[in-house]
This record gives structure tokens, sequence and C-alpha cells, in this order.
């Protein structure tokens, strides 16, 4: 240990969420070791288990350096309760995670997580010639989508062809808001050639058609 100590911990990351004085007082503890017989894994371990720690990258570098690189998670998404939706696509657990504001609410089986993900990226291309945004959505057991948008609408696609059910609402948008001072609570598109429309205090049915 007295022939090759280690000098220098360097510490690199974008510290956003992780701090370095956070990573350095999880690892400095662990390099009482030489420089041929620091135990790395044990350093990628401890790095890791910080919250918001999403990759660890350990090096030596002669004769007394050891470099720790970090990557933190960026968040997308909410997942169910508890759970973040990773840039990468992966869910991840942080405290106080069901806090963090200004992100979207993705509900579904915790096994269908990828298909949540693909349709939610979908879905929002669709709607974002019109503006709009997905505020919330949800996959439920029986393989059914429904979503809430950013300006209040709650629309239930169902289960089959959700993607042509949606772009149908999308084509007779513009002239369903017509004169309307307020856009619509609730559509339902579970139908074959059109859909339900309920506007605030009034209920009317909205004749669609299948192009």
């Amino acid at each position: 240990n007295d022939r090759w100590p280690i000098r220098w911990l360097e510490l690199n990351g974008e510290f956003q969420r992780v701090s370095a004085e956070q990573l350095r007082a999880s690892i400095s503890p662990l390099i009482d070791e030489s420089f041929f017989t620091i135990d790395l894994q044990e350093l990628r371990d401890a790095a890791g288990r910080i919250s918001w720690v999403s990759a660890v990258y350990v090096q030596k570098q002669w004769p007394d350096t050891v470099t720790v690189t970090i990557e933190e998670f960026t968040p997308i998404a909410h997942w169910n309760r508890g759970q973040l939706i990773s840039m990468k696509g992966e869910a991840f657990a942080v405290p106080e995670s069901d806090e963090i504001q200004g992100l979207p609410w993705l509900h579904g089986p915790e096994d269908r997580l990828d298909d949540v993900l693909r349709s939610w990226s979908d879905f929002s291309e669709l709607l974002v010639p019109l503006g709009l945004e997905i505020s919330a959505m949800r996959l439920d057991r029986r393989g059914a989508w429904s979503m809430a948008l950013s300006n209040g609408t709650h629309v239930q696609l169902g289960r089959d062809s959700a993607p042509e059910r949606l772009q149908r609402l999308l084509a007779s948008w513009e002239s369903l808001m017509l004169e309307r001072p307020a856009p619509p609570l609730d559509v339902d598109l579970r139908y074959t050639n059109g859909f339900a429309v309920m506007w605030p205090q009034n209920v009317a049915n909205a004749e669609g058609t299948d192009s």
C-alpha cells in the first residue's frame, strides 16, 4: 500500500442531480489500497448505489490516479407510481420520483413498457401539428388505450387500430373546434365509423366518417 498509493481521485460527470461531493464521499473511503490492489468493481458498485446514477466507468491511470465517470438518468416520463422512464427507455426509481413536475404520466402493465413508450411516441407525433401534447396515457390490462391531452380532453381509443382511430379524430379536429370556446371534455373513438364527443355542459354526438 505504501509503495504505490493512490494520490488522486478524478471525478467526471454532468453533476446535475448527483453532486461531485456526494460521489467523492461514497468512493473516498474505498481508496485505501495500492494502485495494483484497488478493487475497481467495488468503486463501481458504490457509485452505482447513488440515486440518479445510471452508469459508472472506472479507470486507473498510472502511476497514482483513479478516474470515476458517471452518467445520470435523464427522465422523460413518469411510469406507473414511484418510477420514471429514462431517455434510454429504462424504468428506474429514485426518492420522491412522483413529485417531479413537468413530465407526462404513462401507465401500463410492467412488462409492456416498450409498447407504451412506442405508442406514446407515435401518438405524440400525430398530435404535434395541432399543438396538442399527451399529459397522461394508459394501457389497461385488456389492452385498451386511453389518454389525457394537455388541453384537458380525455380520449378513449380502445384496443384495436388505435393510431387509425386517433387520426380519424385529428382529421376532424379543426371543424370540431369551430366556434367552440373550449375543447371537448371527452372523446370516445371506440366506434366503427365515428366517435362520440362530450362537451362542457352538454353532450353531443359527432358523426365521423372513415376515409
